[in-house]
């Protein structure tokens, strides 16, 4: 009797824990983030290739993911890149090495749904650097649009 209690406990373990992994994260819009985890500034690494499209011009990328409970990124998606070239690699690369920290608000540490704009090669004058990065604002993102 005891191995079927065991046996039943440890399926009920399973399945709770298959049931929260399925539950869709909350969205949070990239400005609403760091209210729910702040990311870890030495966690950020990317593969950045010698040569490829328009790795050159000024540009940027915007990236949709997931913060998982123990802090790492999933689902990571490239929504958008301008110019269309290389550096959507390099992003999704810089994207899926992010970690992060939960906040003193996020005790539960939900997982939750943002994105965020990677700058490429900005000029030094604010007011173009602005323009550039103004060419990857998307509206609102949705769980659905991953």
């Amino acid at each position: 009797m005891s191995r079927l209690f065991l046996f039943a406990v440890s399926f009920a373990c399973c399945a709770l824990a298959a049931a929260q992994s399925t539950v869709a994260p909350r969205v949070v819009p990239a400005d609403k983030l760091a209210g729910y985890w702040v990311m870890n500034s030495s966690s950020i690494q990317a593969d950045v290739p010698n040569y490829g499209k328009n790795m050159e011009q000024p540009g940027c990328a915007t990236v949709s993911f997931v913060v998982e409970k123990d802090g790492s990124t999933s689902n990571v998606k490239v929504q958008k890149v301008v110019p269309e070239g290389d550096l959507a690699k390099v992003a999704a690369s810089a994207a899926s090495s992010m970690k992060f920290d939960p906040t003193l608000s996020n005790a539960g540490r939900d997982r939750v749904f943002s994105w965020l704009i990677f700058p490429f090669n900005l000029p030094a004058d604010a007011a173009a650097r602005t323009a550039v990065m103004q060419r990857c604002a998307v509206a609102r993102l949705g769980w659905n649009d991953h």
